[in-house]
C-alpha cells in the first residue's frame, strides 16, 4: 500500500475524436511527451454512445478521451497546457474542456452502477489485455470481429485504461440481451467467447489478462501465449514448489 498526500490540485480535460485511431494518437502522444497524467481513459465509438452518453449527458459520436494531472497546481497546469496541446494537434473533433473531465471525475464510479453498465438478464464478460501502441488498435479490432462475427447477438464495447510510456491496457466487453437459461448453455457459450476473443488478441500481439489474472479459468490459454517459453516457467514453478503445493493447477502448471 501506498499513502501520499492529498494533492495541492487534480483538474481533468476531456475531447472528443472523430474516431478511435486518432483519439489513440493523441494518448500514446501524452505518454511519449514524458507528461504524468494521473488517469487517462479513451472509450472506443459503441462505449461513447452507450455510456458517455447516459452517465455524462454527452450525446456525440466519435471516441471520448479523458485525462487529468494531480500534484503542485502550477506542475498541473503547465503538464495539462502541454497535454491539451498534443491533443488539439491530433486533430480533434470538439475540444470538451476542463468541464467534462471534471464531470467525469466526479462520475467516474456510475458507469459501474445499474442501469448505466450492467444488469440482469444480460449476460456480460470482461476481456482486459494489454498490448504496446503498435499493436494495441489491431488487438481490439481482432477481438471486436471475434465476437461479433462469431456472436451476432452479441454487443462489444471497450475502453483504453491503465497507460504506459509502451502502450495500454483495453477492458473489452461483450455484452448479450439475455442469456441462454440452461446454466450449461450459458456458461458453453461465456467460455467460446472467452476463447475465441483471447486468441484473437495473442495472434495480433496482446496477452491472455493484464490485471484480472489468468487462475484457473485461463491458464488453458498460456501455452498458446507463451509457446516454448512455458517450459522455462514450468521449471522455475517446479523448483520453487516441488511438492505442487502453491495453488495447484492455476496459470496452467498442471502437475508442476
Amino acid at each position: 500500500m501506498k499513502i501520499h498526500p492529498i494533492p495541492e490540485a487534480r483538474k481533468f480535460h476531456a475531447f472528443l475524436f472523430p474516431d478511435m485511431h486518432s483519439a489513440m494518437a493523441a494518448g500514446a502522444g501524452l505518454m511519449h511527451s514524458r507528461l504524468q497524467p494521473c488517469a487517462i481513459r479513451l472509450y472506443d465509438g459503441p462505449e461513447t454512445a452507450r455510456l458517455i452518453k447516459r452517465v455524462l449527458g454527452i450525446d456525440r459520436e466519435g471516441a471520448y478521451l479523458v485525462f487529468g494531472f494531480d500534484g503542485p497546481e502550477a506542475i498541473v497546469d503547465l503538464q495539462m497546457e502541454k497535454a491539451c496541446a498534443v491533443c488539439r494537434a491530433a486533430g480533434p473533433k470538439e475540444d470538451l474542456g476542463s468541464e467534462s473531465g471534471e464531470s467525469w471525475w466526479q462520475n467516474r464510479y456510475k458507469f459501474f452502477y445499474p442501469p448505466y453498465m450492467f444488469h440482469m438478464p444480460q449476460a456480460f464478460g470482461t476481456l482486459d489485455t494489454v498490448a504496446t501502441f503498435s499493436n494495441i488498435e489491431n488487438v481490439y479490432w481482432a477481438m471486436k470481429h471475434a465476437v461479433e462475427e462469431n456472436f451476432p447477438d452479441a454487443t462489444f464495447i471497450g475502453h483504453f485504461s491503465h497507460w504506459y510510456d509502451w502502450g495500454c491496457m483495453l477492458y473489452a466487453r461483450f455484452i448479450f440481451e439475455k442469456a441462454p437459461e440452461d446454466p450449461a448453455a450459458a456458461a458453453a457459450l461465456y467460455n467460446r467467447v472467452w476463447d475465441l476473443a483471447i486468441r484473437a488478441a495473442i495472434r495480433e500481439g496482446g496477452v491472455i489478462n493484464e490485471h484480472h489474472g489468468v487462475g484457473l479459468k485461463l491458464g488453458r490459454l498460456m501455452k498458446e501465449l507463451y509457446g516454448p517459453a512455458m517450459k522455462v516457467l514450468e521449471g522455475i514453478k517446479k523448483q520453487l514448489d516441488p511438492e505442487n503445493i502453491m495453488n495447484p493447477g492455476k496459470m496452467g502448471f498442471k502437475g508442476v
